[in-house]
């Protein structure tokens, strides 16, 4: 039996990256308008769930990640990068197609991918499967 939990609002399901350079951070990615986890056991860890700080892929074992194809592309700087980069980097980003055209051209100016993770917050509705 799997199990699907999914956000009950629409865009409550960001997909983020943290990048650092030295001093410097970029925390970027998507904000999608659907998705779920599906996993294979029942979720009992929502019992101590907050929905203010949601849940974390890396938190649990799920077998799957469903995410919509309409989002929004998000991306911040830390106050230490300078202007000119961050216009640089926020073109990487934005002419990117996938998370591996900006992760490449990311790493060709130097930046390290230092973290990833997808998260769902706010009520979650939970159905099962079989």
């Amino acid at each position: 039996m799997t199990f699907k939990i999914t956000p009950k609002s629409e865009f409550h399901v960001t997909e983020r990256m943290t990048y650092r350079k030295a001093d410097k951070e970029i925390n970027c990615g998507f904000l999608w308008k659907s998705g779920s986890f599906i996993i294979e056991k029942e979720p009992n860890f929502l019992d101590d769930y907050d929905p203010n700080i949601g849940i974390s892929l890396d938190a649990q074992d799920y077998s799957e990640v469903r995410l919509s194809d309409d989002g929004q592309k998000l991306i911040y700087f830390s106050g230490t990068t300078p202007d000119d980069e961050k216009e640089v980097l926020t073109t990487i980003f934005n002419n990117s197609k996938t998370t591996d055209d900006f992760d490449i051209g990311f790493q060709h100016k130097g930046w390290q991918l230092v973290d990833m993770d997808i998260v769902m917050w706010g009520e979650l509705e939970t159905t099962s499967n079989g």
